[in-house]
This record gives C-alpha cells, sequence and structure tokens, in this order.
C-alpha cells in the first residue's frame, strides 16, 4: 500500500482568493474519453500531472493525454509543448487548456496499483487527481478550484469536495489533486461520527461480501479511533472500493482506495480490515503533519502499528492473529535491513517504493517497543502521548521537532530506540528488548516466531496488558 506523496505538492501561494482560482470542465464523451477545458485567473507557463514511469508507458500518466492546446487571456492560441515526466510548458502564459483524457489506465499494470492512476467499474470510473487533471506545476494559491462534470444522467460524482449533483469545489488545487473521486452510476453510502463524514463508493460486485463488512468495520473503529486519540478530526471523507487483480489500498489527503482482488478470497477478509483499519487511522495520524520526507517510517510505522493494536481491541484479530501482525513488523525489519543496504530511516521516504519493507516495518517495530517499554512501566502511558502528538498537530512536524516530543515524554529513551532500529536489530536483540514485556521473539530475516506466555494456551486473552485495552493515564 502506497500512499501518493503529497509532500512533493507546489507551495501554495497565500493570496486572497475572491473567485474560483481555476475551472475544468469535464465532458464524457463515450468510449473511455474524456474532454477536458481549464481555465485560469493567474495565467501559466508550466503544468503537470503525477508522473509514475512503467515499463510499458515509459512517460506515466501523461500518455493518457491526447491533443493539448493552450491559449492566452485573449483567446490567442499558445504554443505547448511536452517536456517530459509529466510535465508540459507554453511559449507564454497560458489562461486556458484543453485536452482529452483517455480512461486506459486499466490496461497495464501499475508499480503502485490502479488505486494511484484510475480504473474503470460498475459502470462508471475512478481516478486520483494526479492522473486526471493537468494543474499548474508553481504560482498555486490556496483558492477554491471549480469542476463541472457531463455525463449520463443518472450518474453521480463522488469526492471529499464540497459536491452537487456533478458538480465539485475543492478547497485548492492540492485539494483537487491529491484526492481521489469516483464518477458514474453510484449510490454512495455516507456514515458520520460526530463532524467527521465518510462516504464511501463500492464496485457493485462487491456489494454483498464487501460493503456489508467495510461499514461493520467502520462502524467499530471510527469511534474507537476518536477515542483513542481523544479526537476526531473534522473533514468529509471519501472511500472507493472496487475489484481489481490484486489487492491494494492508498491513501490521499482526504480520502483512500481500496482494491479487492477478483473474484473475491474470502480468507482475505481479516487483509481487508487490516488496510480499512490502516487507511482509516491516516486520518488521525495524517493530521499529524509532516514537514519532509525524514518522518515516513513513523506515518506509515506507527499507523500499521497502531491498526493492529486496534483490530486486536475490536476483535478483527484473536492472539494467533495478533502475533502473526508482531512478527510482521520483525519480519519486514529484517528484510528491509537487506533490500535497503546503506539506507537510513530518515532516507527512506525519498523513495517509498523502494524501501516499502524499511519504512513499514522499521516504523512499526519503534512503535512497539516504545510502546512496550514505556506501558509496562507506566500503563497507558504511550497512549497517552499520542493523544497528546495528535491534538498539538496544527504545526507540521519534521523529524528533530518529532523526536524531540517523543524524547521529552521518555527521557531520551525514543532517540535511542530510533537509533538502535536504524541500525538494524536482530531478533535475538529484539527479543531482549520485548521480554521483559511479555513477548518473546526469535527467528531470522525471512521468518520470525512471537510468543507471549509459555504456558499460556488460550485462544485468546494472552497479550501483554500493553497490548490489551488499558484506561490511558490521566
Amino acid at each position: 500500500m502506497i500512499a501518493v506523496e503529497i509532500l512533493a505538492a507546489a507551495a501554495a501561494q497565500v493570496v486572497s482568493c475572491t473567485t474560483n482560482f481555476a475551472s475544468y470542465d469535464v465532458a464524457y464523451l463515450g468510449d473511455k474519453k474524456f474532454k477536458i477545458e481549464a481555465t485560469f485567473e493567474n495565467p501559466q507557463t508550466e503544468f503537470g500531472v503525477w508522473h509514475q514511469p512503467t515499463t510499458e508507458r515509459p512517460e506515466g500518466q501523461s500518455q493518457s493525454v491526447r491533443g493539448l492546446t493552450a491559449q492566452d487571456s485573449q483567446g490567442r492560441d499558445i504554443t505547448i509543448a511536452y517536456v517530459g515526466e509529466g510535465e508540459w510548458k507554453a511559449s507564454r502564459n497560458a489562461a486556458r487548456i484543453s485536452y482529452t483524457l483517455l480512461a486506459d489506465h486499466d490496461e497495464i499494470e501499475w508499480p503502485h496499483g490502479a488505486d494511484e492512476v484510475g480504473h474503470p467499474f460498475g459502470g462508471g470510473y475512478y481516478f486520483a487527481g494526479t492522473a486526471f487533471f493537468i494543474a499548474p506545476s508553481k504560482n498555486r494559491p490556496t483558492c477554491p478550484v471549480d469542476v463541472q462534470f457531463h455525463g449520463p444522467e443518472n450518474w453521480t460524482l463522488t469526492a471529499p469536495w464540497a459536491t452537487e449533483n456533478l458538480h465539485g469545489k475543492a478547497k485548492s488545487f492540492r485539494d483537487l489533486q491529491y484526492n481521489g473521486f469516483a464518477i458514474g452510476p453510484f449510490e454512495a453510502v455516507t456514515q458520520k461520527v460526530g463532524a467527521l463524514s465518510i462516504t464511501s463508493v463500492f464496485d457493485p460486485r462487491l456489494e454483498k461480501d464487501v460493503r456489508p463488512f467495510v461499514s461493520n468495520v467502520l462502524d467499530d473503529l471510527l469511534p474507537a479511533y476518536g477515542e483513542y486519540f481523544n479526537g476526531k478530526p473534522a473533514a468529509d471523507y471519501s472511500t472507493f472500493h472496487f475489484g481489481y487483480s490484486s489487492s491494494d489500498g492508498s491513501a490521499f489527503e482526504r480520502s483512500f482506495t481500496l482494491q479487492y482482488e477478483w473474484p473475491l478470497n474470502m480468507t482475505e477478509k481479516p487483509m481487508w480490515a487490516h488496510v480499512l483499519g490502516h487507511e482509516t487511522m491516516h486520518l488521525w495520524i495524517g493530521a499529524i503533519q509532516r514537514a519532509d520526507h525524514e518522518i515516513e517510517w513513523f506515518s506509515e510505522g506507527f499507523t500499521d502499528y497502531l491498526t493492529v493494536k486496534q483490530l486486536y481491541h475490536q476483535g478483527y484479530l484473536d492472539d494467533e492473529g495478533l502475533r502473526h501482525q508482531l512478527g510482521s513488523f520483525v519480519t519486514r525489519h529484517q528484510l528491509g535491513q537487506r533490500l535497503s543496504q546503506g539506507v537510513s530511516l530518515r532516507d527512506a521516504g525519498l523513495n517509498k517504493g523502494q524501501n516499502w519493507f524499511l519504512i513499514y516495518g522499521s516504523g512499526a517495530l519503534i512503535a512497539l517497543i516504545l510502546d512496550a517499554e514505556l506501558s509496562t512501566a507506566e500503563p497507558g502511558s504511550f497512549d497517552a502521548i499520542m493523544a497528546e502528538l495528535y491534538a498539538d498537530s496544527a504545526e507540521p512536524y519534521d523529524f528533530e521537532r518529532l523526536m524531540a516530543f517523543f524524547d521529552a515524554r521518555s527521557d531520551g529513551r525514543a532517540s535511542e530506540i530510533f537509533n538502535a532500529v536504524d541500525g538494524g536489530l536482530r531478533p535475538g536483540k529484539i527479543n531482549a528488548l520485548l521480554a521483559p514485556a511479555g513477548i518473546g521473539v526469535a527467528g531470522r530475516a525471512e521468518m520470525t516466531y512471537i510468543s507471549f506466555e509459555e504456558n499460556c494456551r488460550k485462544k485468546r486473552g494472552c497479550a501483554p496488558d500493553f497490548l490489551a485495552k488499558t484506561k490511558r493515564r490521566k
């Protein structure tokens, strides 16, 4: 599961927004084609889409763009040329662009999955905004962007933007591009917890088995997450679910997408819950804003660890499942050390796909060890720290600020654990760190064995207290 890297977005200008900064008019032409016309209040010379090259399409998403033209504010034609890596450059400032987008993304396998590009399903389409909307590459003020779709009468628009029928208004270019949306004959389902609203769209093939399961999981996890963090984000959020050749998921700024292997493998239900829980957890962990790539291990690793902990609390994992998940953290850490040799955790976020095992495994292992040590000494202390971090998330965190926060509440132990994991820990050393908390660890790079207490053979109830649901310290 790879999330679109939102940190690479162009810096936003602070300006007074008296009108929409840009407007997109989108007409569905049939035969997988969309005609898109965009106008900009502030004319630009450089435009782009997210660039994700593949063997079949070395220029990535831009190869689905046809006939891009540009005009100045007087309606005069301007030369605009593709310059590579998803970027176009106009000969002078362009106030209007027009192009056809061919929704052919499903014809190849994308390295991070269709959930980060686009996919047809249920008589309509899902897109990541970065693959659909060509937008200015620079000088992007945080002002509303208007989008009007035209399509069959039974089509609806589902997106985290303000929507009405086939009209949408994104808060900014960032909101427009770094989110997913679905357009087609879909019936959306909305679930609310406080000021948090989640609207979901499902592939009709998933209606019988997946939709009720997802609804139940969200009904359980959303209140639980809100209780854990002592707060709920006030946001409109959208989720998209469709069948695909493999299972995966991606989180965006105010949306996430889950793709399910089709035909469905019902043995994957615990994995559905995990991916759904992970992406939903980003609503809270994602609110802890990142100032750079150096804390990707925190964003993904801590998210994965807390997801496992909450799934256990809510009964979606028994002790066996919990041991399996904890073992996967250790195994991923070991594999990450081998596959990303010479790459530090702070630098791993520069290439998230290449360093996946290192980021997810090592990040989760740091969270596990820190929780085990702090909460064994003082039950609920790690949970209280995470709630405090969420409450103090208005200002973006870089590596130094994040570690200073944890060190101040762990007598510097957080940095010591980070440095040890960053340098690589063998299972024996991990066992020595976790054994005092009641977790035994054994194994080698490709496998890990986890035990709780040797004399505990119950299906549930053997997990150490810090992993069970405990009362948080006040």
